[in-house]
């Protein structure tokens, strides 16, 4: 016999105050932490239509500036000079209104750039900083090409944690400071900076005592000779020249880049300039992303060995790794693997950028994987462009592929050199168990190219085939140079 049992309703709470409002019922910090994500002119025009909320922006610890967004269309009723008064008026107004008692966890502050002789920010600085400041995310406008301090007070704050510095349209010269700080920095972020003094940017890494991430994107170098980044504590680094469109606008042309991180566990360098670099004392480097924009058309053998036996010997301990067409490049000039001394005994993912069009491509390909014996998994995403040449693999070259269980082939076009490979990969791995390969958006003949595929002998009895549909808004390309280590 079926028991039917009702729906138990469920008892509401009731007060003498309850007006159905259940946000302003929440705890006060998770009040807080979802009007963070509005400007603070929202938030004290919220304060205006709820009286619960008539005290919210006098204790709210985040705190949202953009000049861009605090009013509608100023552009259509003042000229610049006097939107950005206005704007400095509201955010002074803000700083001193509120509750001094109350620490600012986060300050986001887009604004105009200051000039010389405007001590607007070192003011706003120094009220933050009393106020106990844990991250700061500074975003600048500059109208002309200028210099930048960073306030005594900042530097000095003990509270601080994370610091994102970012130029917009054009770069700026930052003069960094010449006496120890940031003593609990552990987050520094640096977008289109322009850097003059090599030792100085070396001095003041190494100065952070706790700082665990670095990122400068865009930045330019000054014509450095050497940039030496050394830190006892540093675990995320990111090197980013940005899509520059010609060589040396980093600055980086002549330089030498040392990194010297015990404790470093990320790594992402992506340059269009040089490709110099030595590493050290990196045993704890998990994950690792190398991308060339400009290999070196002049290069030498010799000179590239030289460099990848340097960068692969600081790559050796990873788990995680990327590497894009350039690199590729210069390993396939670097002559035979044999060459190297350096394996990738505890590699387990590895993601390849590449061409297919040329034999001498592939070679890396076999190389990286003879370099990684205990290899899991594969990811190839393909650059299209025209075969210049079609190949084959011959069945005697040597690949390590014995714990290779996944492979997937991103941007599959289906073209002679593409089956090729697929199916050379099918003969050398022995424990494949996944093959899953994503369209190449355009291609329409899928099921002629499938029928190829699986008449390829498998070296693995239970490898399993999987084929996507392009994603409508994915550009595989671009993803490649995400910081992230999947695609």
């Amino acid at each position: 016999m079926a028991v039917t049992v009702k729906n138990p309703k469920i008892l509401r709470t009731s007060s003498d105050d309850d007006d159905g409002d259940r946000l302003s019922s929440l705890p006060e910090p998770i009040i807080h932490y979802i009007f963070s994500f509005l400007k603070t002119i929202d938030v004290f025009r919220a304060s205006a239509v709820s009286r619960k909320w008539r005290y919210l922006c006098v204790s709210m610890p985040y705190l949202n500036f953009d000049i861009h967004t605090i009013w509608s269309k100023p552009q259509e009723r003042w000229p610049l000079y006097e939107i950005n008064g206005r704007f400095k008026d509201f955010v002074s107004w803000v700083l001193m209104f509120q509750n001094s008692s109350i620490d600012i966890q986060k300050l986001r502050l887009r604004c105009l750039s200051f000039s010389d002789d405007d001590h607007t920010l070192q003011r706003w600085m120094t009220v933050a900083t009393r106020r106990n400041l844990k991250q700061l995310h500074l975003k600048l406008l500059p109208q002309i090409h200028t210099t930048i301090q960073l306030p005594h007070c900042l530097v000095t704050c003990g509270s601080l944690v994370k610091l994102k510095l970012k130029f917009e349209d054009q770069r700026c010269v930052v003069e960094l400071p010449i006496y120890p700080g940031f003593n609990s920095l552990k987050c520094l972020d640096l977008h289109m900076i322009e850097l003059l003094d090599s030792n100085l940017l070396k001095n003041f890494i190494s100065s952070c005592p706790v700082i665990e991430s670095l990122k400068m994107v865009s930045c330019l170098f000054g014509d450095f000779k050497i940039l030496e980044i050394f830190s006892a504590s540093l675990k995320n680094l990111i090197l980013d020249t940005g899509d520059i469109p010609e060589p040396n606008c980093d600055g980086l042309a002549n330089c030498e880049i040392k990194v010297a991180c015990p404790s470093l566990v990320s790594f992402n360098f992506l340059t269009a300039s040089t490709w110099n670099f030595t590493f050290q004392d990196l045993n704890s480097l998990q994950a690792g992303f190398v991308s060339y924009y400009y290999p070196s058309k002049h290069a030498t053998a010799e000179e590239c060995h030289n460099v990848m036996s340097k960068i692969l010997k600081g790559l050796h301990n990873v788990q995680v790794l990327k590497l894009s067409v350039g690199f590729l490049r210069f390993l396939n000039r670097a002559a035979k693997p044999k060459w190297f001394s350096s394996s990738f005994y505890n590699l387990k993912s590895l993601s390849l950028y590449v061409l297919l069009n040329r034999y001498k491509q592939v070679e890396p390909i076999i190389n990286l994987l003879n370099l990684s014996p205990n290899l899991e998994a594969l990811t190839i995403l393909i650059d299209w462009m025209d075969w210049s040449e079609c190949w084959e693999i011959a069945d005697e070259v040597t690949c390590s592929a014995y714990h290779l269980k996944s492979v997937r082939l991103l941007d599959f076009g289906g073209s002679e050199n593409e089956l090729e490979l697929v199916r050379f990969l099918l003969m050398k791995g022995k424990v494949l168990e996944k093959l899953s390969i994503t369209w190449l958006k355009g291609v329409e003949n899928h099921r002629e190219i499938i029928r190829e595929i699986k008449k390829f002998p498998t070296s693995s009895s239970i490898v399993a085939f999987t084929f996507f549909k392009p994603g409508s808004n994915v550009y595989y390309g671009m993803r490649f140079l995400d910081y992230g280590h999947d695609l």
